[in-house]
């Protein structure tokens, strides 16, 4: 009898041990998810001297999307237009304008459009 109690006394230490630890675990992901997502951002940009999708828009893409700190990039021939997801730790938005201007492009930020 003794022994029943004492290895369900040890089962329940066990157990209360366990779940502590992964709501530590999920606790931690959750402070490293909310970190990246505050760090992401969007930038939209006008891009003048595109000729083709295939080959001006997503050469841009392809380009960007090589890039550390790029999350996504979707450029647009029919609309001149680009939307770019980037981490602002790895890579600022000057660097990625000089990225397509150094393709020959001319490029403005929607905001600086006004």
């Amino acid at each position: 009898m003794k022994r029943i109690f004492y290895v369900l006394i040890m089962s329940t230490g066990a157990i209360l041990v366990l779940s502590q630890a992964n709501a530590q675990s999920v606790e931690k992901k959750n402070a490293v998810k909310i970190e990246q997502d505050q760090s992401t951002k969007e930038l939209q940009l006008s891009i003048e001297g595109m000729h083709c999708q295939s080959g001006c828009a997503n050469g841009i893409d392809n380009m960007l999307k090589e890039q550390k700190g790029i999350v996504s990039s979707e450029t647009f021939f029919d609309t001149s237009s680009s939307v770019i997801r980037y981490n602002s730790k790895a890579i600022s938005e000057k660097e990625i304008i000089a990225l397509i201007e150094d393709r020959g492009f001319k490029v403005k930020k929607k905001a600086d459009q006004k």
